[in-house]
C-alpha cells in the first residue's frame, strides 16, 4: 500500500501537533478558555482554584467570561488541554455526582498519597496534571480495571467538600 493510500485510510495517525509558537494557532486555541472555565466550574472549583490550575490570574478568567480572553502561553494551553482530558476521563468513568466531587476528595491511590487530586495538581503543576490524566486514561483503557463495585463505592462518597 502506498504512503498516500495509507494516509487516506488512517487520517488520525497523520495529524500533527499544533505549533503553539505560532501566534495565530495560539490565539485560535485560546478561544477554548471559556469552555475550560465551564469545565472547572462543573468540577466545583472556585475562581482562585481555576486560575491556579490554568496558570492564569483570577482577573484573566473573569475577562474571558465576558469578552475575548487572553492569548494563552504554551504552558497555559497545555494546562487547558490537560483539564479537558481529565474532565473527559472522569465523565467516562464515573457518574455525575462522583465526577463533580472527585478533584476535592482525598485519594489514597498513587500518586495522590491521601491528598485530594486538586491538592496534588496544584502543588506540582503540569507534571502532576499530566500524571493524573495518564492515571484516568489508564483506568478508561482497563489498564487499572474499575470494577462495578468500585464505581458503586466511589459514588457513595459525599461529593461536597470545603477546602
Amino acid at each position: 500500500m502506498s504512503r498516500a493510500t495509507h494516509a487516506v485510510k488512517e487520517p488520525l495517525l497523520n495529524q500533527q501537533a499544533p505549533d503553539l509558537t505560532d501566534p495565530q494557532t495560539a490565539r485560535k486555541l485560546s478561544d477554548g478558555l471559556p469552555a475550560g472555565i465551564r469545565i472547572l466550574e462543573a468540577l466545583n472549583l472556585n475562581r482562585e482554584q481555576q486560575a491556579w490550575l490554568l496558570g492564569l490570574s483570577v482577573r484573566s478568567l473573569q475577562r474571558a467570561g465576558t469578552e475575548r480572553g487572553p492569548t494563552l502561553t504554551q504552558d497555559q494551553l497545555t494546562r487547558l488541554s490537560l483539564v479537558v482530558g481529565i474532565y473527559k476521563a472522569l465523565n467516562i468513568l464515573y457518574d455525575k455526582p462522583t465526577t463533580v466531587g472527585w478533584l476535592k476528595r482525598a485519594n489514597d491511590r498513587y500518586p495522590f498519597g491521601g491528598k485530594t487530586p486538586f491538592e496534588y495538581m496544584s502543588e506540582s503543576g503540569i507534571p502532576a496534571m499530566y500524571t493524573t490524566r495518564q492515571l484516568l486514561d489508564a483506568d478508561r483503557s482497563g489498564m487499572f480495571s474499575v470494577t462495578p463495585e468500585a464505581r458503586k463505592a466511589a459514588s457513595d462518597f459525599e461529593t461536597v467538600v470545603d477546602l
